[in-house]
């Protein structure tokens, strides 16, 4: 599922994107479609160890009628989930009212938001970009000028969301349900 391109970023602070700006429905349906792009995938307990996971009696499973295994979700799709949330942080005022994980209240607000920064730092440090940025003098700056506009070698997220769309469980919700052996954990992971 992984095939690499080499991209070059925008990293212009004047660059357009339908990902950034104020909010406004159409910013908010380009982010929820990258969000909720990926769909469960089934894993098999072969694959599950090699996850170094145990076959804890905790664990979500598909019902042997939706075809089985154990419930999993790409790692994007949570890394994408923590920047959306850290950017409607950014417009508390616009999200205040309709946010779920606003909603939940400022203490589990605070503590989401704190996970997810800490999840996005652990992964900048786990990739390490090496990449180098040029500066250039720019008039009206005193200080030299980074160009973010660098490359880089990037997974082909396209490709990514195929495999997903092959491989994923295509349920409704109402079938994701504690089989008769589940053990509830006494907290969260």
């Amino acid at each position: 599922m992984v095939e690499y391109l080499d991209i070059k970023f925008n990293g212009s602070v004047y660059h357009q994107s339908i990902y950034k700006g104020q909010p406004n429905p159409e910013l908010d349906a380009a982010w929820d479609k990258l969000v909720f792009r990926t769909k469960p995938t089934p894993i098999s307990s072969e694959i599950l160890h090699k996850l170094k996971k145990s076959d804890s009696p905790s664990l979500v499973k598909f019902l042997d009628e939706d075809g089985g295994g154990y419930h999993t979700t790409l790692e994007l799709t949570h890394e994408i989930h923590c920047l959306n949330m850290l950017r409607k942080a950014t417009y508390y005022e616009y999200y205040e009212a309709t946010d779920p994980a606003i909603q939940e209240g400022p203490v589990y607000y605070r503590l989401h938001l704190d996970h997810c920064i800490e999840m996005l730092r652990q992964r900048i440090m786990c990739t390490g970009d090496v990449g180098l940025i040029t500066s250039h003098w720019v008039k009206g700056h005193k200080l030299p000028y980074p160009d973010f506009n660098t490359w880089h070698r990037c997974r082909n997220v396209d490709k990514i969301w195929a495999w997903n769309d092959e491989h994923a469980v295509h349920i409704p919700w109402s079938h994701l349900v504690r089989s008769g052996d589940a053990v509830d954990l006494e907290e969260a992971p």
